[in-house]
């Protein structure tokens, strides 16, 4: 029978056709004159999806690469910088931060357990004098989500200089991330998430106030990862440094792709619509989420019940029906599934997957009535969708 692949974990994410078709273009030379509209036509969707006004630094590496670069220039070495460990990705900022000589004081939180307001203040008074703060927006190893804004707001009550980078790279396209409005140092962002690209891209976008930082020296060690340089050149429609060129035109495709389809609170809205009809169905089978208080419109979490089944479940939809699903990372693997929602991926993909899932279930022992999680899930889309 023909079997087609899925992808639906929550990074990397479906690449959309018309990027695969603008990969196999003839490349322009990156700094000939027909390449620098394209490159403007990309920067000026990037400000419109990280919603800001100023430039937005487009670098040849992963998420981590662009989280390193916001670090390297917001803070110097021997600041003082509280990190929210929200998950493994949440972890890992601490650990970049130190390695440039930041004194950092990491906040762990649990696998399902949110941070709040009260939380934040408690944490900042406690570690004061703090210059910056470092808050994942949306948890990949946990499909949790902070409220940005708000942790943002009570860090300042008690900080109100305190700069803040926040970690977007499965929120951009997932949940609004304000990065003028809310005045956020930097925000970070991956071409293989929402942006329906491969992997290799890292953007990094500075409200007024994170350029000002940016822009002051204080013997900050960088070069390649220089931001100035990026914010200088945007104004020439380049880069300081060789691009990536191919991967800018599959995201010139992609962002006009997202454009025609009502630009990025369209895909935002289906981010969110696909992850309010997985959660639903997944409390139609009987299945718990890792992360139900505050759970991510990127990806979701699902516990398996029957103790270190997880992989089991990851690997029968993979091997045998062709549907690329995640697992858990870390303490998590035994235990949990990922289901992505970014990008290119629509209901039929969802319903598909999900009507895989309870066959699979089933073969591991679950009990499960077919067809209900994913009726669970259609009511749910067909409310959205005003049917």
């Amino acid at each position: 029978m023909i079997r087609k692949n899925r992808l639906m974990t929550p990074g990397p994410a479906p690449v959309h056709p018309g990027a695969v078709a603008a990969a196999v273009e003839p490349l322009p030379h990156h700094r000939a004159q027909e390449f620098k509209p394209r490159f403007a036509a990309v920067h000026k969707h990037l400000q419109s999806a990280f919603r800001t006004a100023g430039p937005v630094s487009v670098l040849a590496c992963s998420g981590t690469g662009a989280v390193e670069a916001a670090l390297v220039n917001i803070f110097a070495p021997g600041d003082r910088v509280l990190v929210l460990a929200s998950g493994k990705f949440g972890a890992r900022w601490a650990d970049v931060a130190e390695c440039f000589g930041m004194h950092v004081k990491s906040m762990p939180i649990s696998p399902g357990e949110t941070f709040d307001e009260a939380e934040m203040v408690e944490a900042i008074a406690a570690f004061q004098p703090v210059q910056g703060l470092v808050i994942t927006a949306s948890e990949t190893s946990t499909g949790a989500a902070l409220d940005v804004r708000a942790l943002v707001q009570a860090a300042r009550s008690v900080e109100p200089e305190v700069a803040v980078v926040v970690d977007a790279i499965t929120a951009i396209g997932a949940v609004p991330v304000e990065t003028d409005e809310w005045e956020l140092d930097a925000v970070c962002g991956g071409s293989q998430k929402a942006f329906m690209i491969p992997p290799g891209l890292g953007f990094v976008a500075c409200s007024p106030r994170g350029w000002e930082r940016v822009r002051k020296d204080r013997n900050k060690p960088r070069y390649y990862f220089d931001l100035r340089k990026y914010g200088d050149c945007v104004a020439a429609d380049q880069t300081p440094f060789t691009p990536a060129t191919s991967l800018i035109l599959e995201m010139e495709a992609a962002l006009l792709a997202i454009e025609e389809a009502g630009g990025i609170g369209a895909l935002e809205a289906n981010a969110q619509q696909l992850a309010h009809a997985t959660r639903e169905a997944a409390h139609a089978l009987n299945l718990e989420l890792l992360s139900p208080t505050a759970p991510s419109a990127a990806v979701t979490a699902i516990r398996i019940p029957g103790g270190g089944r997880a992989p089991d479940v990851v690997a029968a939809m993979r091997k045998q029906h062709g549907v690329f699903i995640a697992g858990g990372q870390g303490e998590l693997k035994p235990d949990i599934i990922r289901i992505g929602h970014l990008g290119y991926i629509d209901q039929v993909d969802l319903l598909g997957t999900l009507a895989t899932l309870e066959r699979v279930l089933a073969d591991i022992g679950h009990e499960v009535q077919l067809g209900t999680g994913v009726a669970a899930a259609a009511a749910v889309l067909d409310t959205r969708s005003g049917r």
